[in-house]
């Protein structure tokens, strides 16, 4: 069930969203599942949150010194003993967030952004798992 009220807040606190993104690349994963799975239910609620979590996103990568969906990417790039959720939880919300964004030249920026962190590398490997062995 969702509380449209707390949504609300939530589309308008960005202080928020840049939590649960930072939550993402904790060492426990049951927060970094809880917090894949809230940004989700985020980004699908409506189209227009997919720039509300870029946004978010660079807030918080620009903060730590490091590039844009590091801290999906090093889910993504696990090579040993990795959740399989999380890595579709991850897939899931990239996905969502670039089929979300309002027009061409921010998707492609996106884009440009993920190859800057090996996306389609890490995507390469998930679809053929014995190149890691």
């Amino acid at each position: 069930m969702l509380y449209v009220d707390g949504m609300n807040g939530l589309i308008s606190h960005n202080e928020t969203v840049q939590w649960l993104y930072s939550l993402v690349g904790s060492k426990f994963r049951l927060v970094v599942k809880t917090a894949l799975k809230l940004l989700l239910v985020f980004v699908e609620y409506t189209e227009s949150n997919a720039a509300l979590l870029i946004k978010a996103v660079n807030s918080v990568d620009t903060k730590r010194g490091s590039k844009l969906w590091s801290n999906v990417m090093e889910i993504l790039n696990e090579k040993d003993g990795v959740d399989t959720e999380l890595l579709v939880f991850g897939m899931t919300l990239i996905n969502k967030t670039l089929a979300g964004l309002p027009d061409q030249d921010s998707y492609y920026d996106m884009v440009d952004c993920l190859e800057d962190v090996s996306a389609s590398q890490a995507g390469h490997l998930l679809l053929c798992p014995w190149h890691l062995k």
